[in-house]
């Protein structure tokens, strides 16, 4: 797979140079990038994200695909579809827009629109899920505008910012993405 076309970005594979531009974006003071970098896990040196990138080629998950997203020729995120489960026809989704000047500009839900579509219409996918804070409401508008629906909550799931916070847990089927999309 070289790239799959959104409106006004491009998924692709990732390249070593994508590594340091998305480390360099996390070395940021942008607020609700450390909230969610520190959600998922500590920092990690370049070195270190070099070793998981090389990880990746030498043993490729089957399961997991990692895709840049570009826009205006430059890495302003990465999507995944992860937890592929092929006998069910079902993954999880994560997106992230790296850089605050970056987000609010359309590029995630394009992303997600275009690996959805994919999904979808080049796996065969028939559910695809993604958690989200219910307080990330930008992003629970996008979802829900893709077609997502609230499938539940998990009450305190994550410790962050001196608190317990929940997770929302949401989905989208693969009728459900196509309905919102002609719409």
């Amino acid at each position: 797979m070289a790239w799959i076309a959104g409106r006004t970005v491009v998924l692709r594979a990732w390249e070593r140079d994508d590594v340091r531009a998305a480390w360099e974006a996390a070395q940021t003071a942008d607020a609700l990038g450390q909230r969610l970098r520190d959600w998922f896990e500590p920092p990690r040196s370049l070195q270190q994200m070099e070793q998981d990138f090389d990880s990746w080629v030498d043993d490729p998950d089957p399961s997991v695909i990692r895709l840049i997203i570009e826009a205006e020729g430059r890495p302003v995120g990465d999507v995944d579809l992860f937890h592929i489960d092929q006998r069910n026809r079902n993954a999880l989704v994560g997106v992230g827009i790296w850089r605050a000047e970056d987000r609010g500009r359309g590029y995630g839900t394009d992303a997600l629109e275009a690996l959805l579509a994919w999904a979808f219409r080049h796996l065969n996918l028939h559910r695809v899920e993604l958690s989200v804070e219910p307080e990330n409401t930008p992003a629970v508008r996008v979802y829900q505008k893709l077609g997502f629906v609230v499938e539940g909550r998990r009450r305190e799931q994550h410790y962050d910012d001196g608190c317990y916070r929940d997770e929302l847990i949401m989905g989208v089927l693969a009728r459900e993405f196509e309905r919102r999309v002609r719409d």
